[in-house]
């Protein structure tokens, strides 16, 4: 197939408290657990993923890696890391293996992350490289 159309409303949302993540759960912090995420395309070993988020005010995102490049776009709210802040229509480029947090503003976010290929690593920053 040469391409596949998502519409917004044929989405799958799941509550990511919902989603089985077996020991991940323990390194993820509850404020996150109340957001959402649909994949518009899943990606396999060689086709991207783009995953969607939508994040509820004050969400922290707990210090972690992943084994693959990715691409946050705020397609709306905000993040804030350390003294940065990322407005809607801002991106940032997170290198494999690079541990990274945030924490989304003061009206929450939805954010696109994309990948070259599906990815469902996690590693938390203790155990991060």
């Amino acid at each position: 197939m040469g391409f596949r159309v998502h519409h917004a409303g044929a989405l799958s949302w799941r509550k990511i408290g919902d989603i089985e993540m077996g020991s991940m759960r323990a390194h993820i912090d509850p404020t996150e657990l109340e957001g959402h995420l649909a994949f518009h395309e899943p990606g396999d070993a060689a086709t991207p993923q783009l995953m969607e988020m939508r994040l509820q005010p004050h969400t922290l995102i707990a210090p972690h890696s992943h084994a693959d490049d990715e691409i946050f776009y705020v397609a709306e709210g905000s993040l804030h890391w350390g003294d940065q802040t990322l407005h809607a229509g801002g991106s940032i480029f997170i290198a494999a293996d690079t541990l990274y947090s945030f924490r989304t503003g003061a009206a929450g976010a939805r954010l696109l992350n994309i990948r070259a290929r599906a990815d469902h690593s996690f590693h938390p920053a203790n155990e991060s490289s």
